[in-house]
C-alpha cells in the first residue's frame, strides 16, 4: 500500500492536481481580497448622503448619520444647518474624489462645480466605520463628529428631567452619574449650536439659553431661578393673555362689572379689586377732567410689545406671571349735529400687570392681581 501511495505522489496527475489546487487557493485569496477591498469602499454611502443634499432631502441626510450612545444630534437643529449650508452651494455638476484619510478618519471630497461663475466648492463627507463582532468588512455611516461639541457635562437637580430644545433626554442613551443632590449627564458629543436647556419636573423648571461649542463644556442648571414647566407655562400665558384682552375690553366699554372678566376670578374680594383696576384704566383712556368725558369713545387701542416672565416659589407654591406691555389710545366724542365739532384725546401708557396663580392639575387659579401704569398724554 505504501508503494502505491508513493507511486501516486510521483505521478504527473498528482502534480497537476496540486498545481490546480494551488492556483485555486491563490484565486480564492485574491478574490477575497478584492471583495473586501470593494466592500471596504464607503463611496456608495457618501454618494447617497450627497445626493440627498443636492435634492434638499435633509431628512434622508439625517437618516444616514451614525448616532452612537453618548452622542446627541438634535434633529431639527441638524436639518436647519443642512438647509442653510445648501443655500451656499450652486451645483451644476460634481466630481467624486477617491477616499482618503484625514485626522485618522476616512473622508470623501465631492467637488461641486458652479459653471455659470466658473467656480468650484468642495463638499467633504466624513465616514464612520463600524464593525459588529468579528466581521471583516465594517459597515459605513456618515459622521457628524466634526460638527459636534465634545465632552459636554450638564448638571441638574436629582428630581428633575433634562430637556434640550423641547426634547426629553433618555438616560438610557447617556451616561448619568449622581453627585450629592444632583445628576450629571455626560455627553460624549452634542451638535454644536444654540440650545434651550431645561431641568424640569411636574411643577416647575429651571431654564437656560446657551451656545454649546468646543470641548470639555460644563453647564450647571441648579442655580437657575424657578419658573413654570412647559405645561404650566402654556396654561399661565394663555390665561394671562385672556385676562388682558377682557380687562381692556371692559375698560373701553366702561364695564367694570363685565361678567366674562370677573368670572376669571374666584373670590368676591378679588372681583372688587379687578373692578377698581378697570376704573383706573378708564380714567387713563377717557380723562375724567375733560369736558363731556362721558360722551367719549375709544377709536383705537392696541396692546403692543407684550413681554411675559414667570417665577415659581417653593415656599408659597404659587406662580407669578408678570406681563409688561404698552398701548396707544385715541378717544373721541361723536360729531355734534349743531357745529360738527369733535373733541379728541390720545396718549400712550406703559403698564405692568402681575398675576399670581395656584396650579390646579390641568388648570390654573388666579389668586391675586396687581397693575401699575405710566400714562403719558399727548
Amino acid at each position: 500500500m505504501k508503494k502505491i501511495v508513493t507511486k501516486i505522489k510521483k505521478s504527473r496527475i498528482f502534480s497537476l492536481i496540486c498545481v490546480l489546487l494551488f492556483i485555486g487557493a491563490c484565486f480564492g485569496i485574491g478574490a477575497s481580497i478584492a471583495y473586501v477591498q470593494h466592500e471596504a469602499d464607503p463611496t456608495d454611502e457618501a454618494v447617497t448622503y450627497f445626493r440627498a443634499f443636492v435634492q434638499h432631502n435633509y431628512e434622508k441626510m439625517y437618516e444616514c448619520l451614525y448616532q452612537d450612545e453618548g452622542y446627541y444630534i438634535d434633529k431639527e437643529m441638524y436639518l436647519a444647518e443642512m438647509k442653510k449650508l445648501r443655500e451656499s452651494y450652486t451645483i451644476d455638476s460634481y466630481d467624486i474624489q477617491e477616499p482618503e484619510e484625514k485626522d485618522g478618519r476616512k473622508t470623501i471630497t465631492i467637488r461641486c462645480e458652479n459653471q455659470s461663475e466658473n467656480q468650484s466648492k468642495d463638499f467633504v463627507v466624513y465616514i464612520e466605520a463600524v464593525r459588529k463582532g468579528i466581521q471583516p468588512v465594517p459597515d459605513y455611516y456618515i459622521s457628524a463628529e466634526h460638527m459636534m461639541a465634545q465632552a459636554v457635562d450638564i448638571i441638574i437637580p436629582k428630581e428633575d428631567r433634562l430637556v434640550l430644545n423641547g426634547n426629553t433626554i433618555d438616560e438610557k442613551n447617556i451616561e448619568v452619574t449622581e453627585e450629592t443632590k444632583n445628576h450629571i449627564y455626560h455627553f460624549k458629543g452634542i451638535l454644536a449650536g444654540k440650545y434651550s436647556l431645561s431641568a424640569t419636573n411636574d411643577v416647575y423648571a429651571r431654564n437656560k439659553f446657551v451656545k454649546i461649542s468646543g470641548e470639555n463644556v460644563k453647564i450647571d442648571l441648579t442655580g437657575e431661578k424657578l419658573t413654570a414647566n412647559e405645561t404650566y407655562e402654556k396654561l399661565l400665558t394663555q390665561n394671562g393673555r385672556k385676562v388682558i384682552d377682557r380687562f381692556y375690553q371692559a375698560a373701553r366699554n366702561r364695564d367694570e362689572k363685565n361678567k366674562k372678566l370677573l368670572g376669571m376670578f374666584s373670590s368676591k374680594k378679588l372681583k372688587n379689586k379687578v373692578s377698581e383696576l378697570v376704573e383706573e384704566s378708564e380714567d387713563i383712556i377717557y380723562w375724567p377732567e375733560e369736558r363731556n368725558a362721558d360722551s367719549f369713545k375709544v377709536l383705537d387701542m392696541k396692546i403692543n410689545d407684550l413681554k411675559t416672565s414667570i417665577r415659581y416659589s417653593t415656599k408659597t407654591k404659587l406662580y407669578t406671571l408678570t406681563l409688561k406691555y404698552n398701548y396707544k389710545y385715541t378717544s373721541s366724542t361723536d360729531t355734534s349735529l349743531a357745529n360738527s365739532y369733535v373733541d379728541q384725546i390720545s396718549g400712550k401708557c406703559s403698564s405692568t400687570m402681575t398675576l399670581t396663580y395656584q396650579g390646579n392639575g390641568d388648570s390654573v387659579i388666579v389668586k391675586d392681581i396687581r397693575l401699575t401704569n405710566k400714562n403719558k398724554k399727548d
